[in-house]
């Protein structure tokens, strides 16, 4: 059991260092926003804003109740989720992503080494 509070203490400790490393940057900062940075906020504005639509295209999918309409509002969310994560993967977020599907394959590593070795998870032995 220690041992597994170790693994997530650790992962929880690599996940939040990018937003620990940035808060502190933006402590350093005279209080006046790059233009980087602005561009960045509206960036997650729109971000956020599709992501609520989204949401809503699914919401009115699970509504609907003529088997056509919901068909139609399923393939619209399928074609606002491809937009977006294309979006995302573009320009000078694809580091941010690439490091983010570095830190997802690794916990996934993580995850499956603790389920092929339970007892591991448990008790913080190792079986041999």
């Amino acid at each position: 059991m220690k041992k597994f509070l170790l693994v997530a203490s650790a992962l929880a400790a690599v996940v939040a260092a990018p937003a620990i490393a940035q808060e502190t940057q933006h402590q350093h900062d005279s209080g006046q926003k790059s233009g980087m940075q602005m561009e960045h906020d509206g960036g997650m504005q729109q971000n956020q804003q599709a992501m609520q639509e989204m949401q809503d295209l699914r919401q009115r999918a699970k509504a609907a109740t003529d088997p056509a309409e919901r068909q139609r509002l399923m393939a619209e969310h399928r074609k606002k989720m491809k937009e977006q994560m294309a979006q995302m993967m573009s320009g000078e977020n694809a580091e941010m992503m690439k490091q983010c599907h570095q830190h997802m394959a690794m916990m996934q590593e993580m995850m499956a080494q603790m389920a092929d070795n339970p007892a591991m998870a448990e008790d913080g032995k190792t079986q041999q």
